[in-house]
């Protein structure tokens, strides 16, 4: 196993792709923090899978938008762990309403929701692991963005200018937290979870169609990339975005 002996915090995995990543960590024998901030029940059934693989988890509420929260997370995860190796800043804000908004109908507190979670969210949360990790001399930030952050779109105004921000300070942790600590980022392209259920069958089937794949991804296989970058294979690897999403961005 290529996590055996390792502590994982994983914001934002009661479900889709931080379900999937965490459970994937723990299959692969990290001890794993799942973090929820509404979520209870998911999050409860989330750290019982995990138990059934034959690893440990706890499910920790904190909102990742709130540095006090952020702190407790980090402090109950040394207090049962006693170290951190692994962080996955996954949590996200985005809502159809979000999605949809035309310029003129985004409103501030639409912008402020997507940039205290997704945004302040990585930031808080790196920044409250990191001391451990350089105390450690080893650790693995893994940042979660999104392809609109790489090519623009025109939804989710909001959400690919908070993903972009990801990307700007994944390269920035990298050079800070050099030489112990690697930070990168994943850009997801359409991925199986619960945004899809807002688009149309004709929007969805213009995405798979510029997809060089013809289809869209699943969370276990972003949870496979995962896997890669918090482990020992990925150690010269820093400050970098890797593309997940089936050549949408090759075309």
């Amino acid at each position: 196993m290529k996590l055996h002996g390792k502590v994982a915090i994983v914001t934002g995995s009661s479900k889709g792709v931080g379900r999937a990543i965490a459970v994937e960590l723990a299959r692969e024998g990290a001890k794993v923090v799942v973090n929820y901030r509404e979520s209870k029940d998911e999050a409860t059934n989330v750290v019982t899978e995990i138990e059934k693989i034959g690893s440990t988890a706890i499910a920790v509420k904190a909102d990742v938008s709130d540095a006090n929260e952020v702190e407790t997370l980090v402090q109950t995860a040394i207090r049962e762990f006693g170290s951190i190796d692994i962080l996955v800043n996954n949590a996200g804000y985005i809502s159809k309403k979000v999605w949809h908004a035309k310029l003129s109908h985004v409103t501030e507190e639409m912008w402020n929701n997507v940039m205290n979670v997704d945004l302040k969210g990585t930031f808080l949360s790196s920044r409250a692991v990191s001391p451990i990790m350089m105390r450690q001399k080893r650790g693995k930030i893994l940042n979660i963005s999104s392809t609109p952050a790489l090519t623009g779109d025109v939804y989710g105004f909001a959400y690919s200018v908070a993903k972009a921000g990801i990307l700007g300070m994944t390269k920035s942790l990298a050079r800070i937290l050099a030489p112990h600590i690697q930070v990168n980022a994943m850009a997801l392209g359409s991925i199986e979870t619960g945004w899809i259920d807002w688009l149309s069958p004709k929007e969805v089937q213009d995405l798979i169609k510029e997809t060089a794949l013809k289809r869209f991804g699943k969370p276990e296989e972003v949870a496979n990339l995962a896997v890669f970058l918090a482990s020992r294979d990925s150690d010269y690897i820093t400050g970098q975005t890797i593309v997940i999403d089936g050549g949408y961005y090759a075309h």
